[in-house]
């Protein structure tokens, strides 16, 4: 009797499901049993079930995805869509869901491993050595030098190794949800993706529909992460479309430095709004913050630092780290003396070892690195760069320690650096990156392509200065092109390969004699070889030694002189103190085409007298 039951309510649901009578169907789908219904999915085990599914109310799904064998429900999710069943999935325990993952293909499996990872929404740990401490196990203490924060080499590790993978398929739940309204499930995905990713996804969807994503997260603490993250654009949409007095809140539990780029862009008088509902004590950090350059180390140092005086004992400072408030970032501890300023710094870790009954002035390390406020953020870059510090001290004029410039702000100077180099190198300009129309891209392209043309017209009078030898061996401008094209390349890697040493410091401005005769030699040597094959085309092409002749001395002697060019150019201006990306790219690649010309009809001209 049960199963004829069954075959009836089969036959009813399939129908209506074919007829897309779909009100009808859930009506049907709440009020049958769940018995019945763990029997119908049993039976319908195929595509039309995955369909059905989220069909059913949330209750009743979960109870029949949990009757079904694990073998059913791998088979039942890989018909099904991730996005449709989501919701669904959500209410299973992880060790239900890894499972799970493991019997569906790939990329579902990559979609629900994504759940599994905003589920338990891991606190991102910190290494020893990023704490200043060895990776070793155990209670020997590494000497001074190896602990000491002027001289620690670590570097950040990488919790998250797919980032971009995350915020793909983050934004692809957004989207879908959004597009159906199913705002307690966007709120419950908001709530638990990392603030970076949130701001990745929410980069990807259409901007106008960020400021009412944003409104749907419920915790003030991810609002003032995620409105951190974001860019200059959307954050301005976001605080345009929120209510004046919603902002204080979120904004006071931002990190000192994310809150003072966003109150660097924003309109004054929006800026004044929001600033006068916060605390004393917040204003008074956001004005003293604002006061610095952006672009210098006070306009991107947090104001959050942990700092004792010098007769404080160590076991004070240990019971003081113990009820520190939640900062950015805690790798060293600094000491102060009673004016405040900066007079030594400690790692956590020698605080750990040191003799409790010591006061700080006698375990701490007096070689500090740090910076004044005002120092270009170049040079914050290149300090971090050098000692391989997780944190700078910033310093007023007086020697007072006022902020801290940590590694995770350098990362955006650092990115931001190389972008401009890579768009000077091409003639470009970073502008062109958020340019709205073509104007702005030919105002900033069209004088390049103008000293591209003066050298195009220089190239032509020196074709017509040279048309009598021209005239009496037509065949070797059928070469010219691939000698310059050959000079042009060989300039081309040599001015990177300098201009990057240059950057990054692993050549220095004053090793000219170092590196000019390694530069050069290359590229004599290469103009030797292609000189060869050159001549050799040539002869076997048209069996004229004259021509062979021409050919190969002018690659030869024009690749050799585009190195020259090419190396001494970046590095002469790295030795004066100037950008050695200045007169690259466009510029660099002009002078070396004229040269390179003018050099094969000299030598052209030469053999023909």
């Amino acid at each position: 009797m049960a199963q004829d039951r069954i075959g009836v309510m089969l036959e009813t649901v399939s129908r209506l499901h074919r007829k897309q009578s779909l009100p009808h169907l859930e009506n049907l789908l709440g009020k049958t049993s769940d018995t019945d219904l763990i029997a119908l999915f049993k039976a319908m085990l195929d595509e039309e079930s995955a369909r059905i599914l989220p069909l059913l109310p949330r209750v009743k799904a979960i109870r029949v995805l949990r009757a079904l064998s694990t073998d059913q429900r791998a088979h039942l999710v890989s018909l099904a869509e991730i996005r449709e069943i989501l919701p669904i999935l959500e209410e299973l325990p992880p060790d239900e869901l890894n499972q799970l993952a493991s019997r569906v293909e790939k990329n579902k499996q990559a979609q629900i491993r994504m759940l599994l990872s905003m589920r338990q929404r891991p606190t991102t740990l910190i290494d020893d050595r990023m704490m200043g401490c060895s990776s070793k196990d155990g209670g020997d203490a590494a000497s001074e030098d190896e602990d000491s924060p002027g001289t620690e080499k670590t570097t950040p590790s990488e919790h998250s190794p797919k980032n971009l993978e995350k915020a793909q398929l983050l934004f692809e739940n957004i989207q879908t949800f959004h597009a159906k309204a199913a705002n307690r499930t966007l709120q419950n995905i908001l709530a638990k993706a990392y603030p970076a990713d949130l701001a990745s996804a929410f980069e990807m969807l259409p901007p106008e529909t960020v400021p009412e994503l944003f409104l749907l997260i419920q915790e003030n603490d991810q609002r003032a992460k995620v409105l951190g993250e974001l860019g200059e654009a959307l954050q301005q949409a976001v605080v345009e479309a929120c209510r004046l007095e919603s902002l204080p809140p979120v904004v006071a539990r931002m990190a000192p430095d994310k809150r003072t780029d966003l109150f660097s862009h924003l309109d004054k008088e929006v800026a004044e709004k929001i600033i006068a509902q916060l605390d004393q004590e917040t204003k008074t950090e956001i004005e003293n913050l604002l006061q610095y350059p952006p672009e210098s180390a006070g306009g991107v140092m947090t104001s959050q630092f942990f700092a004792l005086p010098e007769d404080t004992l160590v076991s004070e400072a240990i019971a003081a780290v113990r009820t520190l408030p939640t900062y950015e970032m805690v790798f060293y501890l600094y000491v102060t003396d009673e004016s405040g300023r900066l007079t030594g710094v400690s790692s956590l870790r020698q605080l750990l070892l040191a003799n409790p009954r010591k006061p700080l002035r006698e375990m701490m390390n007096t070689r500090v690195v740090q910076i004044h406020t005002h120092a270009p953020q170049e040079e914050v870059v290149e300090i971090v760069r050098h000692y391989r510090l997780l944190g700078i001290p910033v310093v007023d004029e007086m020697g007072v320690m006022v902020g801290l410039v940590t590694v995770d702000d350098i990362f955006p100077i650092f990115q931001d650096e190389v972008t401009e180099d890579m768009l000077k190198m091409a003639g470009a300009h970073s502008d062109e990156i958020e340019a709205d129309s073509s104007l702005p891209i030919v105002r900033i392209r069209l004088p390049w392509l103008m000293l591209v043309f003066l050298g195009g017209v220089m190239g032509v009078g020196i074709y017509h200065y040279f048309e009598q030898e021209v005239l009496e061996m037509i065949s070797m401008i059928y070469f010219l092109p691939v000698v310059t094209a050959l000079a042009g390349n060989v300039g081309n890697q040599s001015a990177t390969v300098v201009i990057r040493g240059l950057r990054t410091g692993e050549i220095k401005a004053n090793a000219f004699w170092k590196v000019f005769p390694r530069e050069v030699g290359a590229g004599f040597l290469m103009g030797i070889l292609t000189g060869a094959l050159l001549g050799l085309t040539a002869y076997i092409l048209f069996r004229n030694t004259d021509l062979v002749q021409v050919v190969a001395t002018a690659a030869t002697l024009t690749i050799t002189l585009s190195s020259i060019l090419a190396t001494t150019v970046p590095l002469l201006l790295g030795r004066k103190g100037g950008d050695p990306t200045a007169l690259t790219g466009p510029m660099l690649t002009t002078i070396i085409d004229v040269s390179g010309i003018a050099s094969y009809f000299l030598i052209a001209h030469f053999f023909i007298d």
